[in-house]
């Protein structure tokens, strides 16, 4: 009997486009039907919805609570009756630092910083009132923020559910299959892409436009709506880079390891090096290089240097040297003989001299803080944790660098103060010994105290790098994953 061949007909060669659509379609309904993503995308689902609400009402609870304060304050600034204006002054007021409306999704240093300065006469008071410091351990391991979602658990997320991607494959037999009949590897890798993008989409874009959507019920001076709306989109972006780029790592990891078991292993050693181990070995490496004095150091050397100010010590060399050349520029050899008020004019030289020994003391702070930000960020080409979390706070307008504009603008604001009290007092208090008072009026000449957030292009020209790295490192892997994927063989 002789046999008989049948000779099949070739299947139609699929275009790229719709080979790589193909294996997008095959790959997305089989990571639908997997378990792993029903329990933990549904968990990390449950998260983010709760975060989200939980952060959005305490920020509001927040806002209302500090307007409030601020309101109180100002009332009391308005309501001291008849006094000297050196006394108005040093009653002082209080600062509220406004929350960012994005503060919810990322608080950043937030919990670490005051959230209120006290402003008085002749003194540039430190922060007051650190949700961290008054926190128990109990409720600081309770805190969950949306931010934590995205930048921890949701690359855990990818890392599940991608681990085999390709090593699954190989053990089934069908990766040999699939190469065996003409498909591309890089078409493999780009349709496995597409998939674990469209179900990340399905599950990270819904509580972003949320939260987008939360943003427009945002009523605060403070804050510019659309400003507000660009900075988040920005945020945004920054994730989405980050989280394409461990995608990027989990298809390159699982296409170069024999087993899913190996595959798995490693990409679990870089998740908890990523989200635990180098953000904390990365802030001690920036401490060391960009060291901070503490506390005490700081205040010691802010009092030694206070030393060369006169303050009310009227036989204070600097206090003598400045009586004389006042009275040289009058023209008169007594201080009762002077058109104006010395003690007013010799307060306010005092404050000028203290101004320029705040600025340089804080301003040497301020600037090896952000030294240090600039020195953990440049690990982000390795560790993008560290390039996403200034990123993050940034834009949300909870990083040192935007804590650092509030202070400064409510230290200009206490010197307001200062100068308008010292310029009263040197216009109307006579030099005879009488006692000056000045009344309401003075006080409501001083206008309640405001703040705006800076505008997200400042914010985007201070934060590009951090992107840039996002960008580069999510390139640099995607670069790694396409390599491998090319090596792959039917054999």
């Amino acid at each position: 009997m002789s046999a008989i061949t049948e000779t099949a007909a070739p299947v139609p060669a699929l275009p790229p486009a719709g080979m790589v659509a193909t294996i997008a379609g095959k790959e997305f309904t089989e990571l639908l039907r997997d378990a792993r993503l029903k329990w933990a995308g549904g968990l990390i689902a449950v998260l983010m919805l709760t975060a989200l609400l939980l952060g959005w009402q305490q920020q509001q609870q927040l806002d209302r609570e500090r307007a409030a304060a601020s309101h109180t304050s100002y009332q009391q600034w308005l309501g001291q009756g008849e006094k000297n204006p050196h006394s108005a002054a040093h009653y002082g007021q209080y600062a509220f630092k406004p929350a960012s409306p994005l503060s919810f999704l990322d608080p950043g240093i937030n919990p670490y910083v005051g959230s209120a300065v006290w402003m008085e006469a002749h003194k540039q008071n430190e922060f007051r009132f650190r949700p961290a410091r008054d926190a128990t351990s109990l409720r600081r391991f309770g805190d969950l923020s949306i931010n934590f979602v995205w930048q921890v658990l949701s690359p855990l997320l990818i890392v599940l559910i991608t681990f085999n991607a390709f090593t699954g494959e190989r053990e089934r037999g069908t990766l040999r299959q699939l190469l065996s009949v003409g498909v591309q590897p890089a078409q493999l890798l780009v349709g496995k892409m597409t998939a674990i993008s469209a179900l990340l989409a399905i599950l990270l874009v819904p509580p972003m436009l949320m939260a987008m959507a939360m943003l427009f019920f945002v009523d605060e001076h403070h804050v510019d709506s659309l400003d507000i709306l660009g900075r988040s989109g920005l945020m945004f972006i920054g994730y989405a880079v980050y989280l394409a780029g461990f995608a990027l790592l989990s298809l390159g990891v699982s296409a170069a390891c024999g087993s899913s078991r190996k595959a798995l292993i490693v990409l679990l050693a870089f998740w908890v090096l990523n989200c635990f181990v180098a953000p904390r070995a990365i802030t001690d490496v920036a401490a060391r290089l960009a060291p901070t004095p503490s506390a005490v150091q700081f205040q010691s050397a802010l009092t030694q240097a206070k030393k060369a100010n006169f303050g009310h010590d009227e036989k204070h060399p600097a206090f003598i040297a400045f009586r004389d050349s006042v009275l040289a520029r009058y023209g008169v050899s007594r201080v009762e003989d002077l058109p104006v008020n010395f003690r007013a004019l010799s307060l306010n030289e005092d404050d000028e001299r203290g101004y320029r020994i705040y600025d340089e003391h804080y301003g040497r702070l301020w600037a090896i803080y952000l030294e240090q930000e600039r020195i953990r960020s440049l690990a982000g080409v390795l560790f993008p944790m560290a390039a996403l979390q200034p990123w993050s706070m940034a834009m949300a307008g909870t990083d040192i660098a935007q804590q650092n504009d509030f202070a400064t603008a409510a230290e200009r604001y206490r010197r307001e103060i200062q100068k308008a009290m010292a310029a009263d007092m040197i216009r109307n208090r006579p030099n005879d010994g009488s006692d000056y008072v000045a009344g309401p009026e003075l006080w409501a000449s001083i206008a309640p105290f405001e703040y705006r957030l800076p505008q997200a292009a400042s914010v985007l020209g201070n934060q590009w790098r951090n992107l840039l790295l996002l960008l580069v490192w999510a390139a640099m892997i995607g670069g790694f994953a396409l390599t491998v994927v090319r090596r792959l063989r039917p054999t």
